[in-house]
């Protein structure tokens, strides 16, 4: 047993109970009968969403538990205190429960005035938020922080990395470098198209190259200017928009009632199960085609697997997979798959498999932070793991 091996089962055992549990609640339509079921204000209305979300949390505490301090204080040398892990976990609780309210009112009072398009421009209007708010509630929900370095070398890094990148032919966009404590935080790519920002962990400046720090800048510029992250984004939209339509023409589901929104979405939480099933070979497609461009524009073979493998190693540190393993639970491709696979095709849709757990903010997805990459790690939970 490795960490990146209990950590997927963890993963499996938490989205595999998710999901049983919703087909039982869906099946059963217990909500129907326990949750208020009218399309009218109450008081109850407000009463039921709070114990709903505060449930949610509790049953998803014991796999952050494990997640967040268990296996890394098992597995990991930087295995943070309890007490840590606990005030980390109620921040970003706390700030997630309180937007899915503010998103489940507002659905409901889209539902209530305009029924089921009413509900699908209130998760659209919510997706858009979400995407062009992301860095923001990384900070808020991770408790991230902006980092400045004092020191002249890795200041000198950074300069040489972006003149390699800009040699290398990507026009410079802007970076932010954020303070953290999870190691498997990776940064991304933040911002509407147009007006994105490359998001760099802190650490990343210390353990790597100027030409493997360029290296990392490169494949998030090249995946924007090559337009696969606006397409991953598109894609993330309309898959929680299609999903969520679909979810509601079940028996019991609606969006003018908390009862029947809670069908609505213990349906969407199968529909996400489906996402995670398929969405992640779009992504790996990305990868590979990225590593293609960036090895095609002057990377040299070596610093890039010694990039790739300084990543893995901070992540899960699972260089090696097997075939079935990867094409069912990873939207990152291993670091010996990437040396053996890389091709130089158009990439389709960057990051698309987590970016749309992302979105999924946007109609109280519950599957969000059970997956095995971020379940317990909080700062994870908005921006969670690319390559």
């Amino acid at each position: 047993m490795t960490y990146a091996r209990a950590r997927l089962l963890l993963g499996i055992f938490g989205v595999g109970s998710i999901v049983v549990l919703s087909a039982v609640l869906l099946l059963t339509q217990y909500p129907l009968e326990i949750l208020p079921d009218s399309e009218s204000w109450t008081t109850g209305d407000f009463t039921a969403l709070v114990l709903l979300l505060g449930s949610l949390a509790a049953l998803l505490f014991p796999m952050d538990l494990l997640g967040g301090f268990l296996l890394p204080k098992r597995w990991r040398s930087e295995s943070i205190s309890l007490r840590t892990f606990l005030s980390g976990w109620f921040r970003g609780v706390l700030i997630q429960s309180l937007l899915y309210l503010a998103t489940s009112l507002s659905i409901l009072f889209m539902g209530r005035w305009l029924g089921v398009p009413g509900a699908i421009l209130a998760i659209a209007g919510a997706g858009i938020i979400l995407v062009g708010s992301q860095l923001q509630m990384a900070k808020l929900v991770g408790a991230l922080q902006n980092h400045e370095s004092p020191n002249p070398e890795i200041i000198a890094a950074m300069e040489q990395a972006q003149a390699i990148v800009s040699a290398w032919g990507w026009t410079p966009r802007r970076i932010m470098t954020l303070e953290h404590h999870d190691t498997g935080f990776t940064g991304g790519i933040a911002g509407f198209p147009g007006m994105e920002t490359v998001v760099l962990p802190a650490d990343m400046l210390a353990k790597l190259s100027p030409e493997q720090l360029a290296i990392v800048i490169a494949r998030r510029l090249e995946a924007i200017q090559g337009g696969s992250r606006t397409r991953g984004l598109l894609l993330a939209i309309v898959w929680v928009i299609v999903g969520f339509s679909l979810s509601t023409m079940l028996p019991g589901a609606d969006v003018t009632s908390v009862a029947g929104l809670s069908m609505t979405c213990l349906a969407f939480s199968l529909w996400t199960f489906f996402g995670l099933l398929t969405l992640p070979t779009l992504s790996r497609q990305a990868s590979y085609a990225i590593d293609g461009k960036i090895l095609q524009s002057g990377a040299s073979p070596e610093a890039f697997q010694q990039t790739i493998k300084t990543l893995d190693a901070l992540q899960d540190d699972e260089p090696r997979r097997s075939a079935f393993i990867e094409t069912v639970f990873h939207p990152v491709p291993s670091v010996e798959n990437r040396r053996t696979l890389t091709s130089s095709n158009t990439a389709i849709t960057w990051h698309a498999a987590r970016i749309t757990l992302f979105v999924s903010w946007a109609c109280m997805g519950m599957l969000v932070r059970a997956v095995h990459c971020n379940v317990g790690r909080p700062e994870l939970w908005v921006m969670l793991p690319t390559d």
